[in-house]
């Protein structure tokens, strides 16, 4: 089970600086990370992701530029990519493979893609190595959950846990820490989903939306989880904190 999926918007604080971060990451021993493609109107984002989404777009970071950023990159854990429709078509297929070709980038999570919208763009883009990730909502019922990793299939064990793992939505809404003060996900209902997604499936899973403090943190790896941390994390590589000393306790399950 991979320990940690941590989030981090890329070009926040800049793309610059984006080399260094990936490889700090590394350095930890993360095997994956979850790397967001800035969009101006990004409607599964919490308010702390938006407000890092329109910081790195206005220090210049367009899909495009981050792409060729991550171009040659090996010091990096795989890259799974948080983004939206709308940018990859704006790209287009035939570009976007080739400027996926020499990242790190494994696999990508496309929030308001619905399975079967753009199936030939799918299937392209699985063919060249670059799979979309299967999203569980709260509201997919069992048998939905089963058609969806049918039908973006697991390519094994001998795959990365990148492109084979299965994001589960802890909640409705969006990214972002609980539902206010003091108000964390309820992981009861999450940890029933769990129980019931390993009597169809065996590939990995991980549980992603509300988790921020060390008990959601344990509560998911208790499940056979992995979790995602995305908002907290962001919030404080803003305000300054290192991305060393973010994740170290985070990999420990403590925060």
């Amino acid at each position: 089970m991979n320990p940690l999926l941590p989030f981090l918007m890329a070009g926040d604080p800049s793309v610059e600086a984006l080399p260094g971060l990936l490889a700090g990451a590394k350095a930890l021993g993360l095997e994956a990370l979850e790397l967001g493609l800035p969009h101006s109107d990004p409607i599964a984002d919490g308010p702390v992701l938006q407000a890092a989404a329109h910081r790195a777009i206005g220090r210049g970071a367009t899909p495009v530029r981050v792409l060729e950023t991550l171009a040659g990159i090996t010091d990096s854990p795989d890259l799974i990519l948080f983004t939206y429709l709308n940018p990859l078509l704006q790209i287009g297929p035939e570009r976007l493979k080739k400027l996926l070709a020499p990242t790190p980038v494994k696999a990508l999570l496309v929030v308001d893609l619905p399975f079967g919208e753009e199936p030939a763009f799918e299937e392209d883009l699985r063919a060249a190595g670059h799979p979309m990730v299967p999203l569980l909502a709260p509201t997919t019922t069992l048998e939905r959950a089963g058609q969806l990793l049918a039908e973006r299939p697991d390519p094994g064990p001998a795959a990365p846990f990148a492109q084979r793992f299965a994001y589960v939505v802890a909640r409705l809404g969006v990214t972002g820490a609980g539902q206010g003060a003091g108000q964390g996900t309820d992981l009861a209902p999450v940890r029933e989903r769990v129980t019931h997604l390993r009597d169809i499936t065996s590939r990995p899973l991980a549980v992603g939306f509300g988790l921020s403090d060390a008990s959601s943190l344990a509560a998911v790896r208790a499940m056979g989880a992995t979790p995602v941390i995305g908002s907290a994390l962001v919030r404080d590589l803003a305000g300054g904190k290192g991305l060393m000393p973010c994740l170290t306790p985070l990999m420990d399950g403590d925060l």
